[in-house]
């Protein structure tokens, strides 16, 4: 097996564990999940606004 493959495998499963304890947190905890997700875009259209100001 080429070791690619077992790299891309092993992100592929990485991806999946992250994705199934994502949906577990939120069926859990659904009003901590929401707002998560709006500080994780708020942080992200920070970021791109302080990228867009140092050009």
């Amino acid at each position: 097996m080429k070791k690619s493959s077992v790299v891309a495998g092993s992100m592929m499963l990485m991806a999946l564990t992250g994705y199934g304890a994502w949906c577990m947190y939120k069926k859990m905890n659904p009003h901590c999940a929401h707002e998560l997700k709006k500080d994780m875009k708020r942080m992200t259209r920070n970021m791109e606004k302080s990228m867009e100001d140092m050009m």
